[in-house]
């Protein structure tokens, strides 16, 4: 089962969906701000994954859609936080002096 203010990489109906988990249960899953990865000649970019909805609006979307789940790698994390809030996360290393 997905965990509650995790933000998850879903796999629905073949495409990759990024996503903060705000509530679940065993028929949905009611995410904020889903943003799909979509590969450019830059790289992969992140695009709301609703064009057309408002994105202060909470997505339900069915737990039976969802093919796979992964909580995101902690960069695509970084990436998806910067883009529905803004805030840029500094890289953690370990520093040296």
């Amino acid at each position: 089962m997905l965990e509650v203010d995790k933000i998850y990489t879903l796999q629905i109906n073949g495409t990759e969906v990024v996503a903060k988990i705000v509530k679940c249960d065993t028929l949905n899953n009611i995410v904020a701000h889903p943003m799909t990865l979509v590969p450019t000649q830059q790289g992969l970019q992140m695009l709301p994954s609703l064009m057309s909805a408002n994105p202060d609006k909470n997505v339900t979307i069915n737990t039976a859609s969802i093919t796979m789940h992964v909580e995101a790698h902690k960069d695509i994390q970084a990436t998806y936080i910067q883009a529905t809030t803004g805030i840029v996360t500094a890289p953690k290393t370990i520093l040296k002096g």
